[in-house]
């Protein structure tokens, strides 16, 4: 039996602190949202949930704030994530139809841009996959361990690969 996947309700509060990212991406509301869909429909294929999720796109200054405050890392970095969830919430079964705030994602746009410059990747590509792997934190995938980080590293990829 094949499973249809089922588009999910995705609303996307945005908060734009860096004028770069507008300038980049003139439609950044509609791309987050179109991108955010696809990654939660990867995994909740089978369950139609209302998720909501708020992303700050920021720069250096900001981010290693928030790093510093949140992590006690003071340094910038390209993605933090605040679920607003508990770890194991989305191991038991997330009922269909149900509101559910996933939580925060921030992301800072120099930062990106210095990691694409030495990895030789497009910011395009490797903002994704930073948005990507921020949700993966917001629904409780860790790589604390080699065996979470392999787990949630091959779940990146595939996701990466449909959006």
């Amino acid at each position: 039996m094949i499973t249809k996947k089922k588009s999910q309700m995705v609303k996307v509060n945005l908060v734009i602190e860096n004028k770069n990212w507008k300038s980049r991406y003139p439609k950044v509301n509609f791309f987050l949202t179109k991108s955010i869909k696809k990654i939660l429909s990867s995994v909740f294929s089978s369950q139609k949930i209302a998720f909501e999720i708020s992303i700050l796109l920021t720069g250096t200054k900001n981010m290693k704030n928030l790093n510093k405050k949140f992590r006690k890392i003071n340094k910038d970095t390209d993605v933090l994530s605040f679920p607003a969830e508990e770890k194991n919430f989305f191991k038991k079964d997330v009922k269909s139809n149900k509101k559910v705030y996933l939580g925060d994602i921030a992301l800072s746009y120099q930062y990106i841009e210095a990691i694409i410059k030495k990895q030789n990747t497009s910011f395009d590509d490797y903002f994704k996959k930073m948005l990507v792997h921020g949700v993966l934190h917001l629904i409780g995938y860790e790589h604390d361990s080699f065996k979470k980080y392999k787990k949630m590293n091959l779940l990146e990829q595939k996701i990466i690969r449909n959006i």
